[in-house]
């Protein structure tokens, strides 16, 4: 496993000059961390793109006060900070992947492995993504400055590229494709993977915000309409009827942390290793609801949900 940073590297550099220089732009852009970046991104295509980041990057440097939809403008605004936390970064590359493995080892278990590397990139939203288990990007330009936070985001990509055995991923496939509800099973789905990836990011108890905003106080304070919302999901899809928009507006980081770190507190992680190890969430989910049922605590799921996610 190694950690590349190319991708800051090339646009501290180029950042630094008093005008844009192609041949740094073009280093950058080839860099491993961008190209995944760029294949990651939704909108247009990869072409298209990097035109865009060309004349954004330019933009920002002729225009101090300009500021891009990438968020490239607070690198701009903080170069010092970015060449220092390259220095100590490229000090420092085991010692944070050790830390990060670490942590995630507190929820995974030990002869569990996990895949690939990690690339760095700066762009969008997100704050990192993991592609076909085997690469994982993270997003610095949300966690500059905040070495800890860094870490923290690589335990939950590492979860993410996580080593699960051939066997439990073609069950889980043939799960998929046999399900009724098939889009309540998916969703749930990723709820567990999230939910847990979330626990191994923040550990039990939400104490700072995710500075990309999936995961705040805030949206744990707005959970019963999350649920709600799920219902809904979960309703429709026995009905037949598949809202897109829907689906999307849930947040499922939130819903997914509450439940797990519910059976976490109170059962220990080795009931999440269904989940972990051989993707199934219908004994979790169940002791979720015993969990509330025992203790007077609201589930959120209605009955004829509850029929759904645990029979």
């Amino acid at each position: 496993m190694k950690l590349d940073i190319d991708s800051i590297v090339y646009l501290e550099k180029l950042l630094s000059q008093d005008t844009f220089n192609d041949k740094l732009f073009k280093k950058f852009i080839n860099t491993k961390g961008i190209r995944g970046f760029l294949v990651h991104e939704p909108q247009g295509n990869k072409r298209i793109r990097v035109k865009i980041l060309r004349k954004e990057i330019q933009k920002i440097m002729e225009f101090k006060k300009y500021k891009d939809g990438y968020g490239f403008h607070n690198i701009r605004d903080n170069l010092p900070q970015l060449r220092e936390d390259v220095q100590y970064i490229k000090e420092k590359k085991q010692d944070i992947l050790d830390e990060a493995i670490k942590e995630t080892y507190k929820i995974v278990p030990h002869d569990m492995s996990f895949n690939g590397n990690i690339y760095l990139y700066i762009g969008g939203d997100d704050g990192g993504f993991t592609v076909n288990r085997e690469k994982i990007y993270i997003n610095y330009g949300k966690y500059m400055g905040n070495i800890e936070e860094f870490i923290k985001i690589i335990s939950h990509e590492l979860y993410h590229s996580r080593n699960i055995d051939l066997k439990d991923r073609f069950f889980f496939f043939l799960d998929t494709l046999s399900n009724t509800n098939m889009v309540a099973h998916e969703i749930i789905a990723k709820i567990m993977e999230e939910g847990i990836a979330c626990l191994v990011q923040q550990g039990p108890v939400l104490l700072t915000d995710d500075p990309t905003g999936t995961l705040t106080k805030r949206s744990l304070l707005f959970l019963k309409e999350e649920f709600e919302l799920l219902n809904q999901i979960i309703l429709k899809d026995i009905r037949g009827i598949k809202n897109q928009n829907r689906i999307e507006n849930l947040n499922i980081y939130a819903i997914g942390y509450y439940i797990v770190t519910t059976v976490y507190n109170k059962k220990g992680v080795l009931i999440l290793d269904d989940w972990t190890r051989n993707l199934k969430y219908r004994r979790i989910i169940q002791t979720y609801i015993e969990i509330c049922n025992e203790y007077g605590i609201v589930s959120g799921f209605t009955h004829q949900a509850k029929n759904v996610l645990t029979k």
